[in-house]
């Protein structure tokens, strides 16, 4: 059957987001990114305020939005830069091993307060396309990106399909982890983490 892949889209760089100003101080970046991520450990994201931020990092409120355009884009970095995902297949593993280890980091970052926080921006953009944009932009489609190159390395291995759309099974198997975070009833518990990487592999292997 013919191959229906679809690359996927490379997420632009943080500078190439933000609109041309004056370059960043990175003490003071490194000093908002810091007390935005001590704020939330007590703050929701609704609750959070550029004045609470500036006032925890010591700089004016001018500063942050001369370099983001709201709260929501603060939180987006700071928690992006923690929860880096470093994807990348090491020695001799296989895309089934790659993909099992990529899931299994995926729902440990999500777990607790991260996983909270990030449930938080996933609600506040459903009623904000700007919100929507920036998640996707800074936290969703590195994430994207990199399951999907795994998809497509499993397909010229054999490993996977070759009849699988790349776009639809990257949301097949990221859907079920996101739709437990929103839930918060069982959420990411251990006999779901436990069993769900087996089932995505199965699923992709069909």
């Amino acid at each position: 059957m013919q191959n229906q892949t679809a690359s996927l889209p490379v997420s632009d760089t943080e500078s190439s987001a933000r609109s041309a100003g004056r370059p960043r101080s990175e003490a003071s970046r490194l000093a908002i990114l810091d007390a935005t991520r001590r704020l939330m450990t007590h703050t929701s994201v609704r609750d959070l305020s550029i004045e609470a931020i500036a006032k925890k990092a010591g700089v004016g409120k001018t500063t942050i939005y001369r370099w983001w355009p709201n709260k929501v884009a603060v939180v987006i970095e700071a928690f992006a830069e923690q929860l880096d995902m470093h994807m990348l297949t090491a020695g001799n593993e296989t895309p089934s091993e790659n993909l099992a280890r990529q899931l299994d980091r995926l729902m440990r970052q999500l777990r607790g307060r991260n996983g909270k926080i990030i449930a938080d921006l996933l609600a506040e953009a459903q009623s904000d396309a700007k919100v929507l944009e920036q998640f996707n932009q800074f936290y969703m489609q590195s994430r994207r990106n990199a399951f999907g190159q795994t998809i497509l390395n499993g397909q010229k291995s054999g490993e996977f399909s070759e009849a699988l759309n790349t776009e639809m099974a990257v949301d097949m198997i990221l859907g079920p982890i996101f739709m437990r975070l929103m839930r918060q009833e069982a959420g990411l518990d251990e006999a779901f983490a436990a069993e769900y990487p087996v089932m995505a592999i199965h699923a992709l292997s069909a």
